[in-house]
């Protein structure tokens, strides 16, 4: 993969795709540290297809979140801040440590005041077209994201959880616990989601399953079991090349001082 020609020269950032046909850029960038591709921009630096500077154009907006102070993504999702972890290592006390921990500590909070186990991302939801097909959509924790939702999703997405084992795994392990014993576990592993958007008779929510099975979300369930199992063996495997360690100084930036109090 050469990500030469997905650069914008101008703004020295990602572009989101290249239109082949027309052989043109679009004009729209991935600029933001605590989203899902600074994994192309960093492996893009890392084969000095890039410069490094597009690591620092990333953008870093903070905001407070009970009491503590988050990297704001997107659309908080857990996906977004935890996916780059499968490959890529996380030293502690760093800028993206600590993002990934309050990311976490955030979801948790959310799913706790709206009772319903945590772990909310892109994923499928119990609601269909007219052909039968779950709609599928970027949800996530509304305090993590500058692109806010018009409705606070109650949509709970087992591979989150996968994603956060290695940030709190204790916490992670009871969560997946209680997904099992809610009968989340099907032939395949855990189902795609647990939809709780809609009340029953008397007002209570109730969890509707999403009985599907995504490969690209039970493909990082498994490298995250495996990170667990077999000490970060993903990360090793990728950080083993000597094109990463001489990037990995990236990874390992400090938090600025208003996020000190994380």
């Amino acid at each position: 993969m050469d990500f030469t020609f997905l650069l914008d020269e101008q703004r020295q950032l990602l572009s989101v795709g290249f239109d082949a046909q027309s052989e043109t850029l679009q004009p729209y960038c991935y600029d933001l540290l605590a989203t899902e591709p600074r994994t192309a921009a960093f492996t893009a630096i890392a084969k000095e297809e890039i410069p490094q500077d597009c690591w620092f154009r990333l953008d870093r907006p903070f905001a407070r979140d009970h009491g503590r102070m988050v990297l704001l993504s997107w659309t908080g999702t857990m996906f977004e801040y935890l996916m780059p972890s499968i490959w890529m290592k996380s030293y502690r006390n760093t800028l993206l440590d600590r993002a990934g921990l309050a990311a976490v500590r955030s979801q948790q909070a959310y799913a706790t005041e709206k009772g319903i186990p945590w772990g909310i991302s892109e994923s499928a939801c119990a609601r269909r077209n007219d052909a039968g097909d779950c709609h599928y959509e970027a949800f996530g924790v509304p305090s993590l994201a500058l692109q806010k939702g018009k409705t606070e999703p109650r949509i709970v997405s087992p591979y989150s959880t996968f994603l956060a084992l290695n940030v709190d795994r204790r916490a992670a392990l009871d969560n997946l616990h209680r997904m099992d014993a809610l009968g989340w576990f099907g032939s395949y592993g855990f189902y795609e989601a647990g939809d709780y958007s809609s009340r029953g008779r008397f007002g209570w929510r109730r969890c509707e399953l999403v009985r599907a099975w995504m490969v690209h979300h039970q493909g990082m369930s498994l490298l995250s079991l495996g990170n667990l199992l077999c000490d970060h063996v993903v990360q090793r495997w990728f950080h083993s090349d000597r094109r990463v360690q001489a990037t990995e100084l990236l990874l390992q930036e400090k938090p600025v001082s208003r996020a000190g109090a994380l």
